[in-house]
């Protein structure tokens, strides 16, 4: 992997992002450098380690998710503005949220041939005022329901109402 494979998640240019390859965590390293911080995080239903890499970019630089020293996800430090939702177009699928912000409704919208997916925010009785609250990357899915347990687990399936 090169640092060329990043770029358009580091510069925020969404539109020219086509998916994380299957790449080794050392990869990341030589190409970014030693993590700021690592630690044991889960993701989707299943543990995880998460690497911090802090860039001076658009971006502010990129948490990457492994599992056997492989790459599965990266998330931006610093989201998009809203103004990319129309750069994209429609989704694949929208689910559930899986985080919760103040005031709004997150879904996750899946850009699945894209390998790209937004947690967007839409507040209570103003939808048409979205903002992109997280930007993460992924292999390119065949459809949105491929970004399945693996990457993501809906609030709903975390929170216990016993």
């Amino acid at each position: 992997m090169t640092l060329a494979v990043l770029e358009p998640l580091l510069a925020l240019d969404l539109a020219a992002w086509h998916g994380l390859p299957d790449v080794a965590v050392a990869e990341f390293d030589a190409a970014l450098g030693p993590p700021e911080n690592a630690e044991d995080a889960h993701l989707g239903w299943y543990p995880a380690r998460r690497l911090t890499y802090r860039l001076a970019r658009p971006s502010g630089g990129l948490q990457c998710y492994s599992r056997d020293d492989r790459a599965v996800l990266v998330e931006t430090l610093v989201a998009p503005p809203p103004a990319v939702l129309a750069q994209l177009g429609p989704p694949s699928g929208v689910k559930p949220h899986e985080i919760l912000v103040e005031d709004a409704y997150v879904h996750e919208w899946v850009y699945a041939p894209r390998g790209l997916v937004l947690s967007v925010a839409e507040p209570f009785g103003a939808p048409e005022d979205r903002r992109v609250v997280r930007c993460r990357g992924v292999r390119p899915l065949a459809g949105a329901d491929d970004f399945g347990p693996e990457f993501y687990m809906a609030f709903e399936d975390r929170t216990s109402w016993a």
